[in-house]
């Protein structure tokens, strides 16, 4: 891979910046905070994307910016390959939106993991790192100072695991892992299978149990076989004889039956005389009973009539006597209010003077007369009142008796002409009573004919019976021999279906135990031989990485550090081992300057060893250092020549403040931070 072009617009300090990379050495160059480290982060970004608690989008997006992009050009594999992401500022914060992959001139747009995953696809990066930390890049491409000097303080067993996986020698750890995962399947599939077949010895005794139980069987069905003949042979005589006797009985079922049916009919003839009896006798008394001189012939109706007109008559009179009672109760009143008003009466109204008591004496005189006059009258006309009313009331009664002597006439009248009904019904009854009386004795007499004809037939019908009897019997037995025989049957086909079944299950679990053989074979083989091979293999492949390792760790050193008596060496874990004059010294009494290259040979190394381990990757060609030389005396950056030289790598780029590294690199970038902008400000 080559870097050839990046593009920045609207990252961290740059508003919009353009900057080629030529192939060779180069330095990025510019005071502290000038915008260099920026370069590097856009180029990771554009590769990877963010990356949670590493590489944020707030991080990256310049301030007070809504929008801004990254792009790069690089060469990867003989072809152009530019790369776009963006960014964006909303409410929730900066995230990074869908990009863009053109290769030789074919851009396709994808999302922040699909182009993930193009990059490390062209990169040729092992599939897993899709979801893991780009440690790979970091390791064989960038990383800075800072970084690599905390690797080799850090957690020994961390940094062992995170070689492992630069190695590529996970693999044999996930081998292992997954070899035992296997075993431990195939432990318990031999527990299984050695379960499943336990009792292969009881399904085969089970096996003979069943053929010796099928022999049985299969006897008893031979022994059934002549029995049912025989009682076949028997049914059928019965049966012939039965047939034989059909005819005959069949004329004694119909003697039988007419029997029966005149037994019935000579009963309904019984009842029907008897009721046409009764029905005779009710006629004959209902004659007797209403005999035609009860019948008075009056005139009802006249006489009525002469009765409602002289009570019409009475009842003016007394309308006319009610009238002056009433005329005498209001002169009595009218009288009386006299006398009252009088007695009240102090002076007179028209003419205003005193009414003497003498006067009101003759006016109560004269009123009391008139008074006694009209008593005389009231009872005159109220006891002619009395009188006319008890007449009306005598009137009524009479009424009343002659319709009560009325309803007693059209009873009688009614009564005559049933008995004359009667009279003429009785002749039709007695007609029937005669017609069922012959019926009868006409029935009975068939009766005693048919009885004795059934008489014949006796005999007939008792062989009838014991040829039944005899059919019922022979075919009960037979079908108690049939029954079994069913049965038989039924446990014959049972029997067949275990024997198979048992066989089938006995065919499987043989089929299992040679099943179980070659997985305990294969447990074995696992447990005892493979997961050996996969660690003699690593140890082999984590040996040949050591060795290497730790010569070309100590080759880097000595050629950044001129002093003999102070050396460098890896442990079993890859920590690097500090020797003076033999003795091991802590990292922490080495010089600055020291401390940084031991920090840049162990980068260089690894590079190195991974690049060599892991031939098929696409990013061998270019290194990047970051400050490699941060504490360098003058004479270790005059070293640096030689180290350059001896990379022999396609693009190398430094990024440093040091003005010394650039009379030894083939290209310079330099970069200048105005206010709170950074630009490219001339390259050579």
């Amino acid at each position: 891979m080559q870097v050839k072009k990046v593009v920045l617009d609207n990252i961290r300090s740059y508003t919009h910046s353009e900057m080629n990379f030529p192939e060779g050495s180069m330095l990025l160059s510019g005071n502290i905070g000038s915008g260099k480290s920026t370069v590097l982060m856009a180029i990771e970004f554009a590769l990877f994307g963010l990356r949670r608690s590493e590489l944020s989008g707030a991080s990256l997006l310049r301030n007070g910016a809504d929008k801004g992009y990254v792009e790069v050009l690089l060469g990867i594999g003989g072809k152009d390959v530019r790369i776009g992401r963006s960014l964006k500022r909303t409410s929730s914060g900066v995230s990074q939106e869908a990009g863009f992959i053109e290769e030789n001139g074919a851009r396709k747009a994808l999302t922040a993991i699909e182009i993930k995953q193009r990059v490390l696809e062209l990169l040729n990066y092992p599939k897993e790192a899709l979801t893991k930390n780009e440690m790979l890049y970091r390791y064989t491409v960038y990383v800075s100072q800072e970084e690599m000097k905390q690797i080799l303080l850090g957690d020994k067993e961390a940094r062992l695991n995170a070689l492992r996986h630069v190695f590529g020698i996970d693999k044999y750890r996930k081998i292992k892992e997954n070899a035992k995962i296997v075993s431990s399947k195939a432990g318990e599939r031999k527990k299984e299978l050695i379960g499943c077949t336990s009792d292969l010895d009881a399904k085969k005794n089970l096996r003979t149990s069943r053929a010796i139980e099928l022999d049985s069987v299969l006897k008893e069905l031979n022994e059934a076989e002549p029995k049912a003949k025989e009682a076949a042979i028997k049914a059928e005589e019965a049966r012939l004889l039965i047939e034989a006797l059909e005819q005959d009985i069949k004329k004694s079922a119909e003697m039988r039956k007419e029997l029966s049916f005149c037994e019935q009919k000579a009963r309904l003839y019984e009842i029907q005389k008897a009721n046409e009896e009764k029905e005779l006798k009710r006629l004959e008394e209902k004659i007797r009973l209403n005999s035609p001189e009860k019948v008075s012939g009056k005139d009802f109706a006249k006489e009525r009539l002469e009765r409602r007109e002289k009570i019409k008559q009475i009842e003016a009179e007394i309308n006319s006597v009610s009238a002056k009672i009433h005329e005498l109760n209001a002169r009595k009143k009218a009288c009386e209010e006299l006398k009252r008003k009088i007695s009240m009466l102090d002076k007179c109204p028209t003419c205003m003077q005193d009414v003497k008591e003498e006067h009101k004496q003759g006016i109560h005189s004269a009123e009391d007369a008139k008074l006694a006059e009209i008593e005389k009258e009231f009872a005159l006309h109220s006891g002619s009142e009395k009188a006319l009313r008890e007449a009306v009331s005598k009137i009524n009664n009479e009424l009343d008796l002659i319709y009560d002597e009325e309803k007693k006439e059209l009873l009688a009248k009614a009564q005559l002409k049933e008995a004359e009904e009667a009279m003429r019904l009785k002749s039709s009854v007695e007609e029937r009573l005669k017609k069922a009386g012959e019926e009868l004795l006409a029935a009975n007499m068939k009766k005693e004919a048919l009885a004795k004809g059934l008489a014949a037939y006796a005999e007939l019908e008792k062989k009838q019976m014991d040829a039944k009897k005899s059919l019922e019997v022979s075919g009960s037995a037979l079908r108690q021999i049939e029954l079994k025989k069913a049965q038989l049957e039924a446990r014959k086909e049972m029997t067949l279906k275990s024997i198979e079944e048992i066989t089938a299950d006995i065919k499987e679990k043989e089929e299992l135990k040679k099943g179980l053989k070659k997985v305990s074979m294969l447990k074995e083989w696992l447990d005892y031989y493979f997961m050996q091979i996969a660690e003699d293999m690593e140890k082999t492949v984590m040996a040949k990485a050591h060795s290497e390792f730790d010569s070309l760790l100590s080759k880097w050193f000595s050629m950044l550090v001129d002093n003999e008596s102070v050396a460098i060496r890896l442990d079993t874990e890859f920590t690097p081992v500090i020797e003076q004059n033999g003795y091991e010294i802590d990292y922490g009494y080495l010089s600055g300057g020291e401390k940084t290259a031991a920090a840049l040979a162990y980068r260089l190394a690894l590079n190195q060893v991974v690049n060599n381990m892991m031939g098929e990757i696409q990013t061998k060609d270019i290194i990047i250092l970051d400050e490699p030389t941060d504490g360098f005396s003058e004479e270790q950056l005059e070293k640096m020549k030689n180290v350059l030289d001896e990379l022999s790598i396609g693009q190398v780029i430094i990024v440093s403040h040091e003005q010394k590294i650039e009379s030894f690199v083939s290209n310079v970038i330099r970069f200048e931070k105005s206010g709170h902008e950074s630009s490219v400000v001339g390259s050579k």
